[in-house]
């Protein structure tokens, strides 16, 4: 599966000089075990992060004049215990910026994981679990999210104890549409 879902990623190379300016990253990091499963952690919930408590990918803002494959080995290391720097980097999805944050493009690298290393919640991941691809067309659904005091319906994967909407949804159906 690995194999011909690299050839349908952006190269690393393409992809670094396409979005240099990209401000976030994330990781998809997918393991091959009965069968292929996808790496999600829940985020503690904090008052400053806006995205608190929301089920996403290891990722976050680059820091100053930081490589881009840098920060988000990075930030997997510090979120999910888990370190990337000798995995293999099978390509990356298309920069997006997240609906409430246009001005942040974030880059996700997609990493296959062959280790046994279990992946351990950091201080901002209140928990982690893998999530066997094939699941997910399964829990599609249509969720109420409240946004700035206002309920709007959006879709999801729902399943739990995990609810993935917004940008984590956007580009988990990207991976599945490539994946295919």
């Amino acid at each position: 599966m690995f194999s011909e879902l690299r050839g349908r990623l952006l190269t690393a190379d393409i992809a670094l000089e396409r979005y240099a300016d990209a401000r976030a990253v994330v990781a998809i990091v997918l393991r091959n075990r009965a069968a292929p499963e996808v790496l999600v952690m829940e985020r503690a919930r904090r008052d400053t992060d806006p995205w608190s408590g929301h089920w996403s990918f290891p990722g976050g803002r680059r820091n100053p004049e930081e490589p881009l494959l840098a920060a988000v080995r990075r930030e997997t290391e510090e979120e999910v215990g888990l370190s990337l720097v000798e995995q293999e980097l099978l390509g990356c999805l298309e920069a997006r910026p997240p609906a409430n944050r246009l001005e942040m493009l974030v880059l996700p690298f997609v990493f296959a994981w062959d280790r046994a290393d279990a992946p351990t919640p950091g201080p901002e991941v209140a928990s982690v679990q893998w999530i066997p691809l094939q699941e997910l067309p399964r829990t599609r659904a249509t969720m109420t999210i409240k946004i700035r005091e206002r309920e709007r319906p959006m879709p999801a994967f729902v399943h739990h104890p995990w609810a993935i909407w917004g940008f984590t949804y956007r580009l988990l159906e990207d991976l599945l549409t490539l994946a295919a």
